[in-house]
């Protein structure tokens, strides 16, 4: 921990006691300010950005992707500023074809790297349809997952199975892999447009171009001794999944999804949040079958297909959402109730957003927008006045149907 991290902690720390924990997270938010813009040298649509939410160590590390370059990020060791911690660009090897990547997914790493302090890892993919596993302590790729056809527009990681990934091409083939051993476990067809995966491994959820929701049981092998449908790990073969895996997810409640599903997290607390293209989100508890909150994010745009995809971010524990628009603006919505509890804009520029996320700590907000651009908003401790404002004139709620 340098300097400029110790005298941040120590601020936040004298900030944050007299308030606790939740209420000093509210108030970072609902005083975001711009401070900084970074413009990526790709000079084209950045398609995806992830916090690291994998390891608690590493959550100040975040990556974008975004032509044919992947970059990692330190959102904390560098005080008001942000460092690059990695550059990655997928041109074209012995190996594989390179171009455009399109997703990016932290995983966990525990238990695979040899490294005596850990690693971190990250999975890119995109248009030729090769995942590239990427080591940031060796800044390289480590491991090389081969099989889908198509592109890449969606990969997940699950949170309590290390080296465990799910990827989605442009095709509708879902493929679960084990990182390690560069195997896919299994593969299948799905009408889906956007992925999720359950921390506990045993459960996928696929959402599709008409807005329906499926969920995708997976054996308890999988878990627990590594072998998928009765196939070793070791020989490396995949297996396509049984229909009767797959089921619409139905649920109670009045909400329901019209157009495709351009992102969908589980969050712990077993919920399930997801996003369709109109800017209709909706988060769900899985165990009760029921719908939690529903809200509209105004100004998005779903006639673009995968081009205008808006990926949301969440923090680490689901407390808080934040989601973009086709005009650059981004909102944070209270994920129990749907509230809107802030409001950020871009300067200079109205551009859709593409992806967004949130520090652990709720004090930075980073959007990519624009053609490589990215957006960081920042905690400004307020003055009383501000205060008094900000409690008159509280946060802008967003659009009902």
């Amino acid at each position: 921990m340098n300097a400029e991290v110790a005298y941040a902690y120590r601020e936040r720390k004298a900030e944050a006691e007299p308030l606790g924990e939740q209420a000093y997270n509210l108030r970072a938010l609902q005083h975001l300010k711009l401070k900084t813009v970074v413009k990526e040298s790709h000079c084209s649509p950045a398609h995806d950005l992830n916090f690291n939410l994998e390891d608690r160590q590493c959550s100040n590390l975040f990556a974008t992707v975004g032509g044919n370059q992947a970059t990692v990020y330190d959102d904390m060791h560098m005080g008001d500023y942000i460092a690059v911690v990695l550059n990655y660009v997928n041109t074209q090897t012995d190996h594989t074809k390179g171009g455009d990547l399109i997703s990016c997914a932290w995983l966990n790493a525990g238990g695979c790297s040899d490294h005596p302090h850990g690693d971190a890892y990250l999975a890119v993919a995109g248009s030729c349809g090769d995942i590239c596993i990427i080591s940031i302590v060796e800044a390289k790729v480590v491991f090389l997952l081969k099989g889908h056809s198509a592109a890449v527009i969606d990969l997940v990681s699950c949170s309590a199975r290390p080296g465990l990934l799910a990827s989605l091409s442009k095709d509708g083939n879902v493929r679960v892999w084990d990182v390690p051993t560069e195997t896919c476990m299994a593969s299948f067809a799905a009408d889906a447009t956007a992925l999720a995966f359950h921390p506990e491994g045993n459960l996928l959820v696929t959402g599709g171009r008409k807005g329906v929701l499926y969920t995708c049981h997976l054996p308890e092998s999988c878990a627990g001794t590594m072998e998928f449908f009765g196939n070793s790990v070791a020989k490396k073969q995949k297996t396509g999944m049984q229909d009767s895996r797959r089921q619409v997810l139905e649920m109670d409640g009045e909400a329901r999804h019209f157009e495709a599903i351009d992102c969908m997290r589980i969050l712990p607390g077993n919920r399930l949040a997801t996003k369709s293209g109109d800017g209709r989100m909706i988060v769900w508890d899985l165990a009760a079958k029921k719908q939690i909150s529903c809200w509209k994010v105004p100004s998005c745009n779903s006639k673009g297909g995968y081009k205008e995809v808006c990926k949301f971010g969440s923090t680490s524990q689901g407390d808080y959402i934040c989601a973009g628009n086709s005009i650059g603006d981004v909102r944070v919505y209270d994920v129990s109730s749907g509230r809107q509890v802030a409001l950020v804009s871009p300067i200079k520029i109205s551009a859709p957003v593409r992806a967004c996320g949130l520090s652990e700590d709720c004090r930075h907000l980073v959007a990519v927008l624009g053609n490589g651009y990215i957006f960081r908003y920042e905690y400004r401790k307020p003055s009383s006045a501000e205060e008094a404002s900000a409690d008159e004139s509280p946060a802008e709620e967003s659009e009902e149907d």
